[in-house]
């Protein structure tokens, strides 16, 4: 297919947008009031301008290709810029579409949302800036950095990124966090601390899936110092559920250390102390590209990075 030097128009992105959200023309069509010829031409003129298929079509439905795909994630920047635009003309809260795993959920977002909401009216009273708008999606660091290199998120908060990065993501760390060993607070070993690590092997244990981030740092660290494996008589993918079943019964887990200290303050739970201390991780943030060109989107990945410096963490 040979491309022209014609640009693409809203119209053509607005299309393209649609019918990948749903995998069908008819249905976009159907969705954007508009007839389904309507759509087909200007799906055939996008591909036309670009000199490339963007779709495969089948009985099934509509499937973006490769090429598609790529495309499809400069659309939805596009589309979130227009609307960001719209507000900003508008004086309206900026929208941001923000990815989060869940332990920055409890560390990072709370003091996130305090700077943005109060000190952001005040730059609106002193000089005109902008509050935003997040919608937040909370998930694994793997399935975030999809939707993220998918185009379907401006900033991801993630403990690791593909390793199959486009040229269209760029990963940045925000700040670092230990996790610690737990246990409920009238557990025997809270009596006989410091614990030494290789004792713990012979406890019960509730853990992440083995498949998590949290777990595999925890396997490699236990390998690493040459210790006993661990057969958890329960695993789950949310440390929260792990720290409901720990302050309830004589089984120890993981978890992040701020986490952990805010439940100690509870008197649930009791951080063991050990003679090898699990090693702190890097909490990154994923963005795409255009953030360094967005001004909404450069304000806000300033915030992040000024919220996260400022937690009383390492």
């Amino acid at each position: 297919m040979k491309r022209t030097n014609a640009t693409l128009q809203r119209s053509h992105i607005e299309a393209l947008v649609a019918i990948a959200d749903v995998g069908s023309v008819h249905r976009a069509a159907r969705g954007l009031g508009v007839a389904q010829p309507v759509l087909s031409r200007l799906l055939a003129d996008a591909e036309h301008r670009l000199g490339a298929r963007l779709f495969e079509r089948s009985s099934q439905g509509s499937q973006p290709t490769p090429l598609g795909e790529t495309v499809l994630a400069h659309a939805r920047s596009v589309m979130r810029a227009m609307e960001r635009m719209t507000a900003s003309a508008a004086s309206a809260r900026l929208p941001i579409r923000l990815g989060c795993i869940p332990r920055a959920m409890h560390t990072l977002i709370p003091p996130l949302l305090a700077r943005m909401y109060p000190e952001a009216r005040k730059r609106d009273a002193r000089d005109g800036d902008a509050a935003f708008r997040c919608n937040v999606v909370e998930g694994s660091s793997g399935a975030l950095f999809a939707l993220l290199e998918a185009g379907e998120l401006d900033f991801a908060i993630l403990r690791h990124a593909s390793t199959a990065r486009s040229d269209e993501t760029r990963i940045e760390r925000l700040y670092a966090e230990r996790t610690v060993i737990v246990c409920s607070s009238d557990h025997p070993l809270v009596r006989k601390q410091p614990v030494r690590i290789a004792d713990l092997a012979a406890h019960d244990w509730i853990l992440p899936h083995a498949d998590t981030t949290s777990r595999i740092a925890f396997d490699q660290f236990w390998t690493r110092h040459r210790l006993p494996f661990i057969e958890p008589v329960l695993e789950t993918r949310s440390f929260e559920s792990n720290i409901g079943v720990v302050a309830h019964t004589r089984l120890l887990s993981i978890a992040p250390e701020p986490v952990a200290r805010r439940y100690m303050r509870f008197g649930m739970l009791s951080i063991l102390e050990v003679e090898r201390p699990l090693p702190s991780s890097p909490i990154m943030l994923g963005m795409r590209m255009n953030a360094h060109e967005d001004p909404a989107l450069k304000r806000f990945r300033k915030l992040l990075q000024e919220t996260a410096n400022a937690l009383p963490i390492e």
